[in-house]
């Protein structure tokens, strides 16, 4: 059988019969995978630590060309992000991360820029304090990259560039209403012009500039309520892990 090679994330991990894995990976090389990791819940066994969720590592495995089910056979440790999983105010906003890597993408189609982006997020988180910013940055980008990027320059309903001071938002869309248009279509949420910038930014930036992107108090509700809705409306779902970042926030 082929024998493949690439740098991973890891999204989760299962126990399988009892003393295996189910292991889904974020490959860069291959996109979404899952191999079963043989013996992996054994006090002694070949992989360590490396197959605990949100590790980066280099794997080794097997099976047949984009079979569902593949073979682990070695891994080892790029970045563990050890420190993020000690930290009570990051550890749900890294898990958020992988479970919506794991909820919007399909298993075997390679995305390579949704592997940088998670790695990159994965780091910014690391290395900052603050994680709003970065969780909402996250949202924006893993949504323009699936395919999902909401129109933010022209009005969906009549095309023009939107000039009022209230701007809408139409999840249906998946774009801004100018404030006419806003008022004919009707709109769950209308939010300060100001914030659409915000938004934009969001798009723009890399994960490590994030810490340069503040927030008016104001402006980050709004903002919350786009990106994650949106996220809700694609999955079909609330993510698991998002009401324990909120918990955490308090």
């Amino acid at each position: 059988m082929p024998l493949f090679k690439s740098n991973a994330v890891v999204l989760r991990s299962i126990d399988l019969f009892e003393t295996d894995r189910l292991v889904t990976f974020m490959t860069q090389d291959r996109g979404k995978i899952k191999c079963v990791a043989k013996a992996s819940r054994k006090m002694k066994n070949r992989y360590g630590a490396g197959l605990e969720p949100m590790s980066q590592i280099h794997i080794v495995y097997f099976g047949k060309e984009n079979q569902e089910l593949y073979r682990l056979n070695s891994c080892d440790i790029i970045t563990s992000f050890q420190s993020v999983r000690e930290d009570t105010r990051k550890i749900y906003t890294g898990i958020y991360f992988l479970e919506l890597t794991d909820s919007m993408l399909r298993e075997a189609h390679h995305e390579p820029k949704i592997y940088r982006l998670l790695v990159e997020s994965l780091h910014a988180l690391d290395e900052q304090t603050e994680t709003e910013t970065i969780c909402r940055m996250f949202e924006m980008k893993i949504l323009a990259l699936s395919g999902y990027k909401p129109l933010l320059t022209n009005c969906v309903r009549c095309k023009k560039i939107p000039e009022s001071k209230w701007i809408g938002f139409s999840y249906n869309h998946c774009g801004v209403l100018c404030g006419p248009c806003s008022d004919i279509e009707g709109t769950e949420l209308k939010f300060r012009a100001g914030t659409l910038e915000y938004l934009k930014k969001l798009l723009t930036l890399e994960p490590r500039q994030s810490g340069r992107l503040k927030f008016p108090k104001a402006s980050q509700e709004e903002i919350e309520k786009i990106s994650h809705r949106l996220i809700q409306v694609q999955i079909g779902r609330e993510p698991k892990s998002y009401p324990f970042i909120k918990m955490m926030a308090v």
